[in-house]
Parts: structure tokens; sequence; C-alpha cells
């Protein structure tokens, strides 16, 4: 039985690794169900602290948990933010297969993408999608994003709308980039 997680994490530099702060989401879910345990959930239920026991709960019924870049990205994160660690033997890493390797051809792709490609559905960033556009609303976190885009910009020369939208993406934890 296949599960889908994912993460999104608070990074709002140009270092994949080095410049996340926090884990904004954990997601996890298939084409039944979907949970979102995020950082500022009022409700106990769907803290990030309840991570830890849900993914034990999952691994004892035999779920693999599938994802794209889990060995590269998402694990170490688990494990430096939440102290969640899963065994080899309960991860299916859509990046390694070779099915994936062909379809990617360089190109960058959404999860969701990847997913579909393997058979597996996928809808759960329906729920962190919601959240995160109304977070994007909010003075303040328009107010981070205008001050790291405007670092950004002047650092990299990227261009303003993509810069200040990707940051703002980031923050709020709309990654719609792998």
């Amino acid at each position: 039985m296949y599960i889908v997680i994912d993460i999104e994490t608070e990074n709002t530099g140009t270092d994949i690794m080095k410049d996340n702060k926090r884990i904004i989401s954990v997601q996890i879910g298939d084409a039944t169900e979907q949970e979102l345990y995020y950082d500022d959930s009022k409700d106990s239920q769907w803290t990030l602290g309840r991570v830890k026991t849900k993914i034990a709960s999952l691994l004892s019924q035999g779920y693999i948990f599938a994802g794209y870049n889990l060995k590269n990205f998402d694990l170490h994160f688990l494990k430096h933010f939440l102290g969640v660690e899963l065994p080899q033997s309960n991860i299916f890493d859509l990046s390694d297969t070779p099915q994936i390797k062909a379809f990617r051809n360089n190109k960058i792709f959404r999860l969701e993408d990847m997913c579909r490609e393997c058979g597996i559905e996928v809808t759960h960033k329906h729920k962190m999608n919601k959240k995160a556009d109304s977070y994007k609303t909010r003075q303040d976190i328009r107010d981070q994003a205008y001050a790291k885009a405007k670092e950004i910009v002047r650092s990299k020369g990227w261009s303003w709308d993509f810069t200040f939208n990707r940051v703002l993406d980031k923050i709020a934890g709309r990654s719609r980039y792998l």
C-alpha cells in the first residue's frame, strides 16, 4: 500500500538545503484521504508534533511512503526538524525509478506529475494550497517576501515578479517547483 508524503519548508534563500528555517507543513494522503499537519495549527490534531505518531501508525499498517526526492530532501528535514525517521524498506522515492528518470529528461515537474506517471493517484496538496493561498494575503508575510525578494533581485538579477512570487510561495508553503 502506498501513501504519498510531502513536506513544505520555509526557504527564502537560494540554497535549497541550507536556507530552510522550518517545516511549514507535512501532507500525507492518497486518493481517498488527505491529511495536513502544519506549523501554526490551532487544532492539536493537525500540529507538526502529531506527524511522528501518524507515521508510526502508518508504518505499523505496512504502508510504503511515496514521494519525489524523498531521500535527498524530505527525509533530511523530517529528521532534522521533527525527529522523524522512515526505514529505507518503507520508502518509494520516485526520483530513483528509471521510468521517472526517462520522463523527467532534465525538466522540472511537480510531485503530482511524477505520481501520475507511476500510477499513484495524488491529491495531498489540496488542503495545503488553500491554506498557503490564504497565508500569502497576510501583510506581514508579503512584507517578509518583499524584503527577501529585493535581496535576491539585487544579488541574482532575477526579474522582480518572478522573484517576489517565488519567495512568497516559499514562505507560504506553496511550492510550485521541485
